[in-house]
């Protein structure tokens, strides 16, 4: 689950342009006269044009407020960290079997349509299409809450320890002496809410077979989907490691709120049926 970039992920990387929420552009197509020309008045034309700019401005500001604001819900769900993930993995992978550097650019082939940055961040704006301007609103100002703004940034904290010799003996520690069982059984109900480890798992059922199709003698681990969800649990043990339990349960809540768990089933959605 390590986060950090790779020759892979600098490949794959493109500058990131959001897809802007277009308006509908109006327009008068005046017809020029040829030989006799009808007289307008002037001050009806000034007011048209006036009132077609009018029209025009609110447009585009319009879009301009929806453009950030589906730029915000995105930047602050974490989930354009799915992108990082896909190229990671592939780049585990592709050095783990030395593979050429042809190879890399054939993965890279494969992988830009669904998990080069734009392409994610189409996808993840693509899920909220269905969503009103109502539900919208509730969705950022979930995502925005303290609560899980805090479980984020400890999110952010722990996959910079990844590499650390702290993260690695907790780890060892965890396997050694099992936290308690409820302790656990919180852990997977954040999990469930979060949808964590099922995004995850639709992230690796994509990029497993475009590895599979250019290094034709390697196979996906056998219990891969176990190893992951040891490895989620594992990673949110930690993560919040110092979390109460009562906290736990109410960040789960707050994860369950339903236009988050509709947005969240709908990237899931997206994101299976893309990879095919």
């Amino acid at each position: 689950m390590n986060m950090q970039r790779s020759m892979l992920a600098v490949l794959l990387a493109s500058t990131i342009a959001m897809p802007a929420i277009s308006a509908e552009q109006g327009g008068i197509n005046a017809e020029q006269g040829i030989t006799t020309a009808i007289p307008m008045p002037v001050a009806n034309n000034a007011e048209a044009d006036a009132q077609l700019s009018a029209e025009e401005l609110a447009k585009q500001q319009a879009a301009e407020q929806a453009q950030k604001q589906l730029e915000a819900i995105i930047g602050a769900s974490g989930l354009e960290g799915l992108g990082e993930q896909a190229r990671n993995l592939a780049q585990q992978v592709l050095n783990e079997t030395q593979a050429p550097l042809g190879f890399q650019y054939d993965v890279v082939d494969r992988l830009t349509p669904l998990w080069a940055p734009v392409a994610l961040q189409n996808t993840l704006a693509s899920a909220l299409a269905s969503l009103d301007d109502q539900q919208r609103e509730l969705l950022q100002s979930t995502l925005n809450s303290r609560r899980l703004q805090n479980a984020r940034s400890k999110e952010l904290s722990a996959i910079a320890d990844q590499d650390n010799r702290n993260y690695q003996d907790y780890i060892s520690r965890l396997r050694q002496q099992p936290p308690a069982p409820a302790r656990v059984a919180l852990i997977k109900q954040l999990d469930e809410a979060m949808q964590f480890s099922a995004l995850l798992s639709v992230t690796r059922s994509s990029v497993y077979p475009q590895l599979q199709a250019v290094l034709r003698n390697w196979q996906p681990p056998q219990d891969w989907q176990a190893g992951l969800q040891r490895d989620v649990t594992e990673f949110l043990l930690y993560v919040h490691r110092t979390t109460p339990n009562d906290e736990l349960q109410r960040l789960a809540q707050a994860y369950r709120e339903p236009v988050l768990q509709q947005w969240l089933a709908g990237v899931k959605k997206s994101l299976s049926r893309q990879a095919g």
